[in-house]
């Protein structure tokens, strides 16, 4: 009874995930590319910040 129906539905599934598959490793492809040169980056140094507090009451 349910053999000769036809679905589309995992058809559908597997095509939105082939897409979402080859999006994904496109970004990283493109992510690894761009950053292929960048290990040669300096330390950043920040000066020390210090605070004061002043707390004030609500009322």
């Amino acid at each position: 009874m349910f053999a000769n129906r036809k679905t589309v539905m995992p058809d559908t599934i597997t095509m939105i995930n082939l897409v979402w598959t080859a999006m994904i490793a496109v970004m990283m492809t493109a992510t690894i590319t761009l950053y292929q040169g960048k290990s040669d980056l300096k330390p950043i140094n920040y000066s020390q910040m210090s605070g004061h507090i002043v707390e004030q009451p609500y009322y």
